[in-house]
């Protein structure tokens, strides 16, 4: 067996040495969109070719599922968060950290009415980290002195802000702030927006990416010079890098994707992984009080 595994490192490094790239499949955290800008940059500007790698995207339908696939090798990486990783982490799913993207959170709690009249109003949610968002929540009645039993708990699945909107629902969790943000423009109601973080919730990083312990050191640290570029590129030229995102992803070209796509490309940075900071050692203890984690 050993003789073997030896034979396929040699065989592995010849081909990587032959001019061979390394192919990895990488889980998204979602469908398709502007929060993937750097995958998509490194991806058409060569910059995973120039470290010998090949990266396959993979559409998801949340952060859940990605850690699942990577855990059980049918995925090479993954974008999730901070908090997912944590729980998933604690639940036995090992999931090594390659890097922070976008450090801070991005969601945001949205009402139509202030939050000391939530009692009795519809909160619609949608999230496959349903024990993440339901902590949350738990956390924002708590704090207006109220319970899950003081409200309606509403799973949208998709469509958030369009369920607000429409009055399905009176208030909304899991709402990306800069998509949240231009779609509730140019309504005659007014809505309150709170960023999680002016609610109490611990800063969190809003995109990691994690990788089965398979995945080399190198390969790591190939990855991460890879999209350090593809980072420096949408910040130095967004305008030709939405021109990019929207050739190579047709589908991709809309008013609102066009719309946030400044603000989107200023969010990211590759970082170390953030644990052991501050931050984390703060959500750590966020989780395990609302018994997410043991």
């Amino acid at each position: 067996m050993l003789k073997f595994f030896c034979c396929l490192c040699s065989i592995t490094l010849f081909l990587l040495q032959a001019g061979y790239p390394q192919t990895l499949k990488l889980t998204l955290e979602w469908l398709l969109n502007p929060h993937h800008a750097p995958l998509v940059v490194a991806i058409t500007q060569g910059y995973f070719a120039e470290e010998g790698l090949s990266v396959e995207l993979i559409q998801a339908q949340g952060s859940l599922e990605g850690c699942i696939q990577v855990a059980a090798g049918t995925a090479d990486l993954a974008l999730t968060n901070e908090a997912q990783w944590v729980i998933q982490q604690d639940k036995g799913l090992v999931l090594e950290p390659v890097m922070t993207l976008i450090a801070e959170p991005l969601e945001v709690f949205v009402s139509s009415v202030p939050l000391g009249q939530l009692r009795g109003k519809r909160i619609g949610h949608a999230s496959s980290g349903v024990g993440f968002s339901a902590a949350v929540l738990k956390h924002i009645l708590l704090n207006q002195g109220l319970t899950e039993k003081d409200i309606m708990a509403v799973h949208t699945k998709h469509g958030l802000v369009a369920a607000l909107l429409s009055g399905q629902v009176e208030a909304i969790i899991n709402a990306y702030r800069t998509y949240a943000t231009l779609d509730l423009k140019g309504h005659g109601q007014a809505y309150y927006m709170y960023p999680y973080e002016s609610l109490g919730i611990p800063v969190f990083a809003a995109q990691i990416m994690v990788a089965n312990p398979k995945v080399s050191a190198a390969t790591r640290q190939a990855l991460r010079r890879a999209l350090t570029k593809a980072c420096d590129f949408l910040k130095d030229d967004p305008a030709r890098a939405w021109h990019i995102f929207k050739t190579t992803y047709p589908e991709m070209d809309t008013v609102n994707n066009k719309l946030i796509w400044p603000s989107v490309a200023a969010l990211f940075k590759v970082d170390p992984f953030p644990a052991n900071t501050e931050n984390h050692q703060k959500l750590k203890t966020f989780l395990k009080l609302y018994q997410l984690t043991q």
